[in-house]
């Protein structure tokens, strides 16, 4: 299992970006929410999901993290130069926390990958199984992960999630805030 940070400091792909960090008490959501603005790649980042390859770092784009205080997931939602949406990056962790003011995940191998046009895609279940039967992970992270995972899925599938739901005001507002406006 491996921390991850929202900041990203190891990303050396990314030549030029500025962060942004802010906590939110709301009723839809309570967490941390971060962004990266991405100025200036070395290379764009495109990945494959089936047969479509697509492109998720590049010049201009986008990087929104939310961080809820009580789920056992964040999500990255990730927008092109135009802030269109490209994908919702879910990380199914086992803890959420903050260290020296920056949001980090105890990741937990499994992924969800919602497309606005609905798509789900499940990713990485062989990584969370070799985990733990390598005893990387302790059968309770294993259910843990499961567990998430398949609550996060009804969730989206009966479009009640509310990052998902959110994610454009939220934007808005943390955008504000890299600006120096909130």
């Amino acid at each position: 299992m491996k921390r991850k940070y929202a900041n990203r400091l190891d990303w050396h792909r990314i030549l030029n970006k500025d962060y942004v960090c802010r906590f939110f008490d709301e009723v839809e959501f309570k967490g941390h929410i971060t962004l990266i603005t991405i100025h200036q790649v070395k290379e764009p980042l495109k990945t494959r999901i089936e047969e479509k390859e697509i492109c998720i770092v590049d010049n201009g784009y986008y990087w929104m993290q939310h961080f809820p205080s009580e789920l056992n997931y964040c999500v990255t939602t990730m927008l092109n130069e135009k802030k269109e949406i490209i994908q919702w990056y879910f990380d199914i962790s086992k803890n959420i926390g903050i260290s020296e003011g920056v949001p980090f995940w105890d990741d937990l191998y499994l992924d969800v990958i919602v497309f606005p046009n609905g798509d789900l895609f499940i990713k990485d279940e062989d990584e969370l199984e070799e985990a733990l039967n390598s005893n990387d992970i302790k059968l309770e992270d294993y259910n843990l992960a499961k567990n998430a995972m398949n609550e996060l899925i009804k969730e989206i599938e009966s479009r009640e999630n509310n990052i998902i739901k959110n994610c454009i005001e939220h934007l808005k507002f943390i955008l504000e805030a890299s600006q120096g406006r909130h």
